[in-house]
């Protein structure tokens, strides 16, 4: 059986000072030494022949494409030959358009990019599919595995769910540094408005508890996620949302009746550095994403999925935040942080923060967003139909990486 390890990072302004155009958690400073060769260095255990390693690299602005590649090619060069993992980057993206575009399939275009993180774990399925691998690992740059028996459970694992299912999602959990699975909880009059980390943690611990079963799971974690080649052909991450890509991804899956199982004892060690964005922007971010979802299950009632997936089906997270009350809550919420700005004489923080409420004047119809990812997932389907045609993966590979 064949793996691909794939591996995002992404990589921000020296010093972290900079314009940035795109926004993600926590870039790393391109002076910085950051944790992308920590994780790097994890993984060398289970680089064999049938295991390929995948490094995707992109920039939180277009003017630093060009260094983040060389950063992170840096990096790479310094692993053993054997060993160094692939990389896909600016340059290689450019090979895939040209290529899309002299075999005609220039349609194929909007569907590459290295932009957002849905557009950047959606190069991943394609890497996994140029690489012929039978099961798609998904991994974060802040990450450790420390399990040697890591890649063997996961394989594990798909057998046993292949049995019942012809196509599924496997689900993992973070550990933090000292053990512990669960994350610490924010302080501050908006949290009770706003819990999202004691919901997550909810839904952690519940999922953790009575040993070793798989289980249904309403969420899954993208730096701690596999999917097998018939699941990754078949659908794509939504490049539309902003963040919490990887819950989206199950929440589209179950849309299309295909189910996710958590191994509470699948783990990995969750190392990030601190985020260096303000709260009110991380707020932001969350509420579209939220929002966008949200307007997804509501066009659920004109049919164009197989399955119809409810609120009540995920909770008690990311459930809590797609209930008809999600207006309500964000209004509390940002109206509770404002005040804390306030008082602390933040005014610019304040303001930003009642600007996230906006998000409820710019609608979008809820029948254009679902119908906008179904007919998305058609063309992931005939682009990843395409790449897997032998002559087609060949040439692919012959351009992008030799």
């Amino acid at each position: 059986m064949r793996i691909c390890l794939a591996v995002p990072t992404f990589w921000t302004f020296p010093g972290g000072s900079g314009e940035e155009e795109v926004i993600y958690d926590h870039p790393t400073p391109l002076d910085a030494d950051g944790t992308l060769r920590r994780c790097l260095d994890s993984l060398m255990q289970f680089a064999t022949v049938n295991t390929a390693i995948v490094v995707v690299a992109a920039a939180a602005a277009d003017s630093l494409q060009a260094a983040v590649e060389q950063r992170v090619r840096d990096l790479l060069m310094d692993l053993p030959p054997s060993q160094a993992p692939l990389l896909f980057s600016y340059t290689h993206l450019k090979k895939l358009h040209s290529y899309c575009k002299q075999q005609g399939r220039t349609e194929f275009l909007d569907l590459l990019s290295l932009t957002g993180y849905a557009a950047v774990r959606n190069l991943t399925l394609v890497a996994a599919n140029l690489v012929k691998a039978d099961i798609l690992v998904s991994l974060d740059d802040d990450e450790i595995i420390a399990d040697v028996n890591y890649v063997t459970r996961i394989v594990d694992d798909f057998f046993i769910l292949s049995k019942d299912y012809d196509m599924f999602g496997l689900a993992g959990l973070y550990q933090n540094p000292n053990g512990d699975i669960l994350a610490p909880e924010p302080a501050g009059a908006w949290v009770q408005y706003w819990p999202k980390i004691r919901w997550m943690n909810e839904i952690f611990a519940k999922l953790a508890e009575d040993g070793a079963d798989l289980k249904l799971t309403p969420l899954a974690l993208g730096g701690n996620m596999a999917v097998g080649s018939s699941l990754y052909r078949f659908l794509p991450f939504d490049p539309a949302i902003t963040r919490g890509e990887d819950i989206d991804y199950v929440i589209n899956a179950r849309m299309f009746q295909v189910p996710f199982f958590l191994d509470p004892q699948l783990l990995i060690v969750h190392d990030p550095p601190a985020k260096p964005h303000p709260l009110w922007r991380r707020l932001r971010q969350d509420l579209q994403r939220f929002w966008y979802t949200r307007l997804k299950l509501l066009a659920q009632e004109n049919a164009l999925t197989p399955a119809k997936i409810t609120a009540s089906e995920l909770m008690p997270y990311p459930g809590n935040f797609l209930t008809a009350d999600l207006e309500l809550r964000a209004y509390r919420a940002h109206l509770a942080l404002a005040r804390e700005y306030l008082s602390l004489n933040q005014i610019a923080e304040a303001e930003q923060t009642l600007l996230n409420l906006s998000v409820f004047q710019n609608l979008t119809p809820a029948d254009h967003v679902l119908e906008a990812y179904v007919a998305r997932v058609e063309q992931w389907r005939r682009l990843q139909s395409w790449l897997n045609q032998p002559e087609v993966r060949k040439a692919a590979v012959e351009i992008l990486w030799h």
